[in-house]
C-alpha cells in the first residue's frame, strides 16, 4: 500500500486523524527512509506557523459557526483513499473503519453484509453480538458457518473464543446461543431475501 505522507501530515495539522489513524500514521511514519521524515517535519512546521498566525475565534461567532459540518472529513478521507488504486472490475473490499451496521432482527446485534452471493445462494456477515444477548434456537435451511474473531459464545454447550469456528449441516437444528461478554464472529449463511446488497 502507497503511503501519502503529505496528505496525511496535512491531515494531521488539521487535526483530521482519529487517534488510531494518527497512531497508524507516526507507526509509518517511523519506518519511512529520513528524507521523507525530514518532509513531514517542515510540514509541519509550516502548519504551525499558519496555525500561530490565525485569530482565536470565540465560541458562537460568525467564524465559529462557519466551521465544516462533521461529515466534511469524512468525505475528504474517502476522496483521499488511501493511495491504491482504483478497484478492479470484480473485486470489492471492505475495511474495519466503514461505518455499514445494519440492525439485526435479534436484539442486541448488528451486522455488515461483507458479501452476497445470490446466485451461489449464501451470504457472509460480520455480527456485533452486544453482552448478555441471547440468539433463539433455530432450524438451519442450510449449511452455517461461524469463526469467532474476538469475544466468547456459547453454542452447543460449549464455550466458543477467539479462534474458534463451528459448522452445522443443512437441515439441523441449534439451540439457543447466547455470550456472557459480548462476541464478534464472522458468519457464513444461506442467504435470504431481506438481506441487503453489500455497498458497492
Amino acid at each position: 500500500m502507497t503511503i501519502n505522507f503529505e496528505e496525511l501530515a496535512a491531515l494531521d495539522a488539521a487535526g483530521a486523524l482519529t487517534p488510531d489513524e494518527r497512531r497508524d500514521f507516526e507507526s509509518a511514519l517511523a519506518a519511512a527512509p529520513a528524507a521523507v521524515r525530514a518532509e513531514v517535519a517542515e510540514l509541519r512546521e509550516v502548519a504551525a506557523s499558519i496555525a500561530a498566525s490565525v485569530p482565536v475565534q470565540r465560541p458562537g461567532s460568525v467564524e465559529a459557526d462557519a466551521a465544516p459540518s462533521p461529515g466534511v472529513r469524512s468525505r475528504l478521507m474517502s476522496r483521499l483513499g488511501d493511495g491504491a488504486p482504483a478497484v478492479p472490475p470484480g473485486f470489492s473490499f471492505r475495511f474495519a473503519h466503514d461505518d455499514e451496521w445494519l440492525p439485526h432482527p435479534v436484539p442486541g446485534i448488528r451486522m455488515k453484509v461483507l458479501a452476497l452471493n445470490r446466485k451461489s445462494g449464501y451470504a457472509t456477515l460480520l455480527l456485533d453480538v452486544a453482552p448478555g444477548t441471547r440468539f433463539p434456537a433455530h432450524h438451519h435451511p442450510g449449511a452455517e458457518e461461524c469463526y469467532v474473531i474476538s469475544g466468547s459464545m456459547f453454542a452447543c454447550g460449549r464455550r466458543m473464543s477467539a479462534g474458534d469456528f463451528h459448522h452445522a449441516d443443512a437441515g439441523s437444528d441449534h439451540g439457543e446461543l447466547w455470550t456472557e461478554e459480548g462476541c464478534r464472529v464472522l458468519m457464513v449463511v444461506p442467504s435470504e431475501d431481506e438481506l441487503p446488497d453489500p455497498p458497492r
